[in-house]
């Protein structure tokens, strides 16, 4: 996820385009992050699982080399109905999400 804010929503509006299609039911993200992760970012995460939810995304990969994919995927977790796992690899994660 971007830190810039700007970013954040251009992000989101994405999301929200991706998840009103109807055969849309999993989420993979991919944290490319070097620095410390900030706590609002880990926050924008589960309210993107909550927006997911209303349209029918039940299922969320997160990517990520180290800590980072274990804080997303314990923040998302805790959004009742979805569920959320961490992954090292891209295609491991796509695959998990498309099952």
């Amino acid at each position: 996820m971007p830190a810039d804010p700007s970013e954040f929503t251009r992000v989101n509006e994405r999301f929200a385009e991706l998840a009103e299609q109807e055969q849309v039911d999993a989420h993979v993200s991919i944290i490319q992050m070097e620095s410390n992760l900030p706590k609002d970012v880990v926050a924008k995460a589960a309210e993107a699982a909550e927006a997911g939810k209303s349209h029918g995304i039940t299922k969320w990969a997160l990517v990520s080399n180290g800590i980072k994919g274990m804080a997303f995927s314990s923040s998302v977790q805790k959004i009742d109905g979805v569920d959320a796992k961490s992954f090292k690899d891209v295609d491991e994660a796509t695959e998990w999400a498309s099952s």
